[in-house]
Formats: structure tokens, sequence, C-alpha cells
């Protein structure tokens, strides 16, 4: 499949509105997860001194001024995890109305680390952002690492876009199991069935 191709599938499933819809629902879900994981001390501490209705305002300018708690790098790694994770879940969705087989399910245990590895590091380890955090995995367990973490971000998106390739390239073929093909085969052949 050349890449072509792969933009027109792109096209068709996301010139979908609902497909489109899901993807971006599942986009702004995982950047409001790493929101919630980076502040959830901070809401806690807001909501037991405020209330719900002010806390759910909180979290609201948690969500809008989270960009200005990360580096560039790190929010452009976050944005991008983002929305490869939106479009990975929306091309497996849009798949499995079809039929899914068992390649797509290891795509999808494939997809499924890199989405974990998303989750854990998805901008910057050194930052305390993700899932790491709330491992108590910070700046000082990360910080050897040679570009503080990103590397981890960068894999991730390297893991979901071959991912995302694969899903894509397979969307619309159809395997059929080898044992099911010769038996059917073999009832076909001559008209007659053994």
């Amino acid at each position: 499949m050349d890449l072509k191709s792969i933009i027109k599938t792109w096209k068709g499933v996301f010139g979908n509105w609902k497909y489109l819809l899901i993807g971006l629902i599942i986009a702004t879900f995982f950047y409001f997860l790493n929101v919630l994981i980076a502040g959830w001390r901070s809401l806690a501490g807001f909501y037991l001194a405020n209330g719900f209705l002010k806390s759910l305002n909180f979290l609201w300018v948690l969500f809008i001024g989270f960009r200005e708690t990360l580096t560039n790098s790190s929010f452009i790694g976050l944005v991008v995890i983002s929305i490869l994770l939106g479009m990975l879940f929306t091309l497996l969705i849009y798949k499995a109305h079809f039929n899914m087989t068992s390649s797509d399910k290891e795509l999808g245990m494939f997809g499924g680390m890199g989405a974990f590895l998303a989750a854990f590091v998805p901008g910057c380890a050194a930052c305390g952002v993700g899932i790491a955090s709330a491992f108590g995995i910070g700046a000082g367990a990360l910080a050897f690492l040679p570009y503080d973490g990103i590397e981890l971000s960068l894999l991730a998106v390297i893991i979901l876009g071959i991912t995302i390739f694969k899903t894509t390239k397979n969307l619309y073929i159809c395997k059929v199991p080898e044992i099911l093909n010769n038996r059917v085969q073999t009832q076909l052949k001559g008209g007659k069935k053994k």
C-alpha cells in the first residue's frame, strides 16, 4: 500500500464525522488524563477547600493552562501522542465494524505497548508527567536518561506510527483461516460434497 492509498483510507475513515468525533474524543481524553494525573494533588486540595463546583472550574483552568507547565518538546510530544492514540483507536473501531482478524489482535497488542509507553511518560519524564509520576518515578529516576525521558515519548510515537501504518494497510483485508479455506475447497471440488 503506497502513501496515496493510506491517505485515501484515512480520508475515508475520518471523512465520516462519527469516526472523526471518536478520534477527537479519545485524543482529548488522553490529554485530559495527563492533566488529571499531573495535577491531582492540587485538585484534591482545592476540592477540600472549595467544594465540587469550584473544583470543576479549577480543573478547566488546569486543562487550559497545562501547556504552561511543560517544556515545548514535552507539550508537542503529548499532543502528537494524543492525536496518534485517537487515530489508532478510531482505526481499530472502524476495523472492528468489518472483521477483526488475529493479526489485528497482534497489532492491538503492539499498539497497546505504545499506548502504555505514551501514558507512562507522554512528555518529559523529568517533569513528572504521566503514570510515571503516579508510581513515584519522577525527575530523580528518569533524569539519568540522556534526553530526560523524551526518548521514551519518541519511542511511543514510533510504535504508534508503525501500528497506525500497519492497521491502515490491513484495514480492508479480510483473511480467511487456512483450515476453513481448505474445507471449503474440498466441499466445492467437482460440485459434490465429500
